[in-house]
């Protein structure tokens, strides 16, 4: 193969990946916009201005492809081929072992003080440096986002921080993950799982944190998602009634909301369209009380995102099978 047959499959491939990039980048973002809307910094609940990086995912500059095919052959000696021997040398280490080393409670407790502090770039910055390092977003949004929101929890049920700060520091992480989201939806299953799921919070909910992470698994899994934030228990109920959903996924803020939680779920599956919709429930207060999860009348419960795209799945693939 000649030099320029070489330079020509290069350039395709980089408009490919690039056209790709940017068709993902628009799907994720409709969602997200329809779906999240509160995540954009126009939403941010403070009064304070939050100015948004303009450029996240900033094009590559132009170049030559004599400039394109150095740069490529830098890339493969320089990043590539270091990097397969680094995983040779590490193979006996299991991943996830490796990734906990790196995110640890040293990270969690600094990334939790700078998600308070006033300047969100500065969590922005710390967290997309642990990214560059090698660390995988799944990683990063379940072993760092998600012990950093269960800590502002702690903090606030122990009057650490206030309910305002708390918020505002849920918001950040949850804007943090809005920018992520093209990135994270780069590698989304390509053909549809022709599964379908409603995600809502339970009326009253304050924060919906979880519920967004778990929509980002599922999305990236190829299911067809549902949610909305406001809605009420007459609008959930309807909505199931009337569309088919495989899966109906409610998460709960405290326990008090537990007696309501319990009676949703109940009509849910005496009125839901689908006569198997299986549903899946999610809170923190499970991590204290995993006892209370059976008295609800739930299909399954999710500890975090990845637990719950698993569990949700396993449920519809068992059930195709009958």
């Amino acid at each position: 193969m000649n030099l320029s047959r070489l330079v020509s499959i290069a350039g395709f491939k980089k408009k490919s990946k690039q056209e790709d990039f940017k068709e993902g980048n628009q799907q994720s973002s409709k969602v997200a916009d329809s779906m999240w809307s509160d995540c954009l910094v126009s939403s941010a609940p403070t009064t304070a201005n939050f100015k948004k990086e303009q450029e996240t995912h900033p094009l590559e500059k132009a170049c030559t492809e004599a400039e394109y095919l150095e740069s490529l052959v830098k890339t493969i000696e320089g990043k590539i081929l270091p990097h397969i021997i680094e995983r040779h040398l590490e193979s006996s280490i299991p991943e996830d072992l490796l990734a906990k080393a790196i995110i640890d409670e040293t990270r969690i407790s600094e990334l939790t003080q700078l998600v308070l502090q006033e300047d969100a770039r500065t969590s922005v910055t710390y967290v997309k440096t642990i990214h560059t390092s090698g660390t995988s977003l799944e990683d990063i949004y379940l072993l760092l986002l998600t012990p950093v929101a269960r800590k502002l929890g702690q903090m606030w049920e122990e009057d650490e921080s206030s309910f305002t700060e708390v918020t505002i520091a849920l918001w950040r992480i949850k804007q943090l993950m809005y920018d992520l989201s093209p990135v994270f939806q780069q590698y989304a299953e390509q053909n549809k799982t022709g599964s379908s799921i409603m995600l809502v919070p339970l009326p009253g909910s304050q924060h919906n944190l979880g519920l967004f992470m778990v929509s980002e698994f599922f999305a990236r899994a190829g299911w067809r998602i549902w949610g909305e934030l406001a809605a009420t228990e007459e609008e959930i109920i309807a909505m199931s009634a009337n569309e088919w959903f495989d899966v109906v996924g409610l998460s709960a803020s405290v326990r008090e909301q537990f007696p309501q939680l319990k009676e949703l779920i109940k009509s849910i599956k005496a009125k839901s369209k689908n006569p198997h919709v299986g549903v899946i429930i999610g809170s923190p207060v499970f991590n204290q009380f995993p006892e209370l999860v059976d008295t609800l009348g739930a299909d399954m419960v999710g500890i975090d995102a990845a637990d719950a795209l698993e569990k949700a799945t396993f449920y519809v693939e068992r059930l195709r099978k009958i």
